[in-house]
């Protein structure tokens, strides 16, 4: 039962995981690859005709899409509904990212400081300002629903009609 209405669905899931994932590139927001590779649906279709999608992704991937408020400033995330609470950012988050990425900080004198006080700085500076929303999920969904309506009511009446077709045909047998 509702076999197209499923495919729809399905279709419409993997167009928007897949512009999230170009979103993020787009954004050069891919630093390890988790976060896209993590993207993912679950599609279910109850024997009622009832339909259940569900987007996952973890909770970090929602502090990048709405962003975070900074303990002392949200202009970076207005909307959000996540703000760090602390000065600092945990230990070692930063300090992992800056050894990937091959970031060297140097002080006012141009001599090199060490990755923990890099880390340090650029952590602070992350929980006082916040980090700025992607919106990469957002935009992507978004875009992709506004054309679903009209799509998904000629395939959902072309199935439910199949439905009833074959329902009558099997009352009439009896």
């Amino acid at each position: 039962m509702l076999v197209n209405t499923k495919k729809l669905m399905d279709t419409f899931a993997k167009k928007v995981i897949k512009q999230s994932i170009r979103n993020l590139e787009k954004q050069d927001k891919i630093d390890s690859g988790k976060l896209a590779k993590s993207l993912n649906y679950n599609l279910e279709v109850y024997p009622s005709g009832a339909l259940e999608l569900n987007f996952q992704m973890p909770d970090y991937g929602l502090y990048q899409d709405k962003g975070v408020k900074g303990s002392q400033s949200g202009r970076k995330a207005y909307k959000s509904p996540y703000k760090f609470k602390g000065k600092n950012i945990k230990q070692g988050v930063i300090e992992s990212w800056i050894k990937r990425k091959g970031i060297q900080g140097r002080d006012k004198k141009g001599r090199f400081i060490t990755r923990k006080s890099l880390a340090f700085v650029i952590g602070r500076s992350i929980a006082l300002y916040g980090i700025p929303a992607t919106r990469f999920f957002s935009k992507a969904f978004r875009q992709h629903y506004r054309r679903l309506p009209e799509q998904f009511a000629k395939v959902y009446a072309s199935d439910v009609e199949k439905f009833i077709r074959q329902t009558t045909a099997d009352i009439l047998k009896k």
